[in-house]
């Protein structure tokens, strides 16, 4: 018996030329007009201009400003939801491995929403172990198949959803969180011959920063003398100086109090925790103090939470930009390596480039930009239409 049609729906306006033009996937209520009664979120439609030419498909969504998220463009090769989510996870898979980002121990993110064409979706894979975010009634509503299809491309023995994210309670959304497939909630992995542990269940976000992956692992290469991880989390610059650099001796300063449990157990599991000193505490506080105090560190990490969570907030988070690289300037020895990273995604990187111009200027010191800007890692692909996922800012700092 052949399948039923799609129901359909037509995208007009700017809807219609950002979806031909830019290969735009997520396509606002204000810009589609349903051609079919009763669509469901969480169903598969087809999408039209008003021409009738089609654009491509996608999932409808009812929840929010996003009324369909895209999947496909310029046609609809399958009308089954399972097996749009498990082949552009395969695809996703596949891309990662042409990288040579997935083995048995690693940690990688398998789905970056949009730059893997599944819109409000996130994946993070940890060694045997994965974690994933819905930021959509759609994922939400298709939980067991995103599940099941996590499963079967990837062979992990647990699945852990985390979709707590403020951008839910923002379009009415509950949170949501707890195991979905498996039994375990902890985890080991490697990053360049250093070991993490991830805990899901007292984590940020999924439980590692990846997007920070590459830079960590050359902080660390770098690193020497004296080194300061502030914002530390689970220690990863950190870790990666005692375990890969020449770190004499690695400070970090850390506020979340069930990171530094995590911290201490990834000291003692790296055997490195007799080079550490850890500063349960507020960030600014020990800059104030340090400040005072006259302290010198060679290497500094300063990965910041982002201060710029929406527009509103721009000209504060600005402030606390400029005022934070500045006073770490000030700590820096002569010959001193300085990262600094930005994770706002409405700070542009010409912003970034230029807070971190002024910062240094006020703070009197001379210095070199290392190697250019860095940006997202190989495993968080961000389309042209979709700059929001491009939101990773970094600088390598040498002070003369």
């Amino acid at each position: 018996m052949s399948s039923q049609p799609l129901p359909s729906i037509v995208a007009y306006g700017e809807g219609a030329r950002l979806v031909r033009e830019r290969g735009v996937l997520m396509i606002y209520n204000k810009w589609l007009r349903p051609l079919s009664r009763g669509i469901k979120a969480g169903q598969l439609v087809v999408v039209e201009d008003e021409e009738g030419e089609l654009l491509g498909c996608g999932f409808f969504d009812n929840v929010g400003p996003v009324g369909v998220r895209l999947v496909e463009l310029g046609g609809c090769s399958s009308s089954s939801p399972w097996e749009i989510i498990l082949s552009n996870l395969e695809r996703a898979l596949r891309a990662r491995k042409a990288y040579r980002l997935v083995c048995s121990t690693c940690a990688y993110r398998l789905v970056h929403s949009d730059g893997d064409w599944l819109p409000g979706l996130i994946v993070d894979v940890y060694g045997d172990l994965a974690v994933y975010q819905s930021s959509s009634i759609v994922w939400d509503i298709h939980g067991k198949l995103v599940v099941d299809a996590i499963v079967e491309v990837t062979g992990v023995e647990a699945v852990y959803e985390k979709s707590t994210q403020r951008t839910r309670k923002d379009i009415g959304l509950k949170p949501h969180e707890g195991l979905r497939y498996g039994s375990k909630t902890r985890t080991i992995v490697e990053e360049n011959e250093v070991r993490f542990i991830v805990d899901v269940k007292k984590a940020q976000k999924t439980g590692l920063f990846l997007d920070q992956r590459f830079n960590r692992i050359e902080f660390g290469e770098l690193s020497r003398g004296n080194v300061l991880d502030l914002f530390s989390y689970t220690g990863g610059f950190g870790l990666h100086s005692l375990v890969r650099g020449n770190a004499d001796k690695v400070v970090f300063v850390e506020e979340d109090e069930k990171a530094v449990e995590i911290l201490k157990e990834n000291l003692e599991l790296n055997k490195v925790a007799d080079k550490a000193k850890i500063v349960v505490g507020n960030v600014w506080d020990y800059l104030r103090r340090a400040i005072n105090r006259r302290d010198q560190y060679d290497t500094i990490a300063v990965d910041p939470p982002a201060f710029i969570p929406h527009p509103e907030a721009y000209e504060k988070g600005l402030r606390a930009y400029r005022i934070l690289y500045s006073q770490v300037a000030r700590i820096a020895s002569s010959d001193a390596l300085v990262f600094l990273s930005s994770c706002s995604t409405h700070l542009s990187h010409e912003g970034f480039i230029r807070v971190v111009a002024e910062a240094l200027t006020r703070a009197k010191r001379r210095y070199t930009v290392l190697g250019g800007l860095r940006g997202m890692p190989p495993d968080h692909p961000a389309r042209p239409s979709s700059p929001h996922l491009n939101y990773l800012k970094a600088l390598f700092i040498y002070i003369h």
